[in-house]
């Protein structure tokens, strides 16, 4: 996966149209920022563990404004990163994959883009702006959370 990925990011180098490059954590903040009064749902497959070192107290803090601004949120992680979870929040569901599952990119997917996120890659983040990949990833996100158990907290 990792090699599509940077695939993807030098694509957009070359072409950026309908696809743009995050290159900072202050540009990934500013997206998540900017997208949460936006959107009534917001599904992430999230490497917790990648995520953290870019930085934690935002990644708690904007959980918290998800949630706060009613956005239904569903996210599936690795179980590991399940003890990140420290609080029950009304409009958030997360479910998990077995820890075997070694992805190490986040995917925030949403009704217009797609953002895929890698601290391990040449760019922080990628936002893909495709009706048909978003429709693509709804579909797979929505499958795999129909086949995975409830979390049990």
């Amino acid at each position: 996966m990792d090699k599509q990925i940077q695939n993807l990011i030098d694509l957009a180098s070359k072409e950026s149209k309908g696809i743009s490059i995050l290159n900072t954590a202050d540009q990934l903040e500013s997206f998540y920022n900017s997208n949460v009064g936006k959107y009534k749902k917001w599904r992430a497959i999230a490497s917790i563990e990648d995520w953290l070192p870019v930085n934690p107290e935002f990644l708690q803090e904007f959980r918290k404004k998800l949630s706060d601004a009613s956005v239904d949120t569903k996210v599936i992680f690795k179980e590991s990163g399940f003890k990140y979870e420290v609080a029950s929040l009304p409009h958030r569901d997360v479910k998990t994959v077995p820890d075997t599952y070694a992805f190490k990119s986040s995917i925030d997917i949403l009704d217009d883009k797609i953002l895929i996120m890698n601290p391990h890659q040449t760019v922080l983040g990628l936002v893909i702006e495709s009706p048909v990949l978003v429709d693509v990833f709804v579909d797979i996100f929505d499958m795999l959370w129909n086949f995975l158990p409830e979390k049990k907290r």
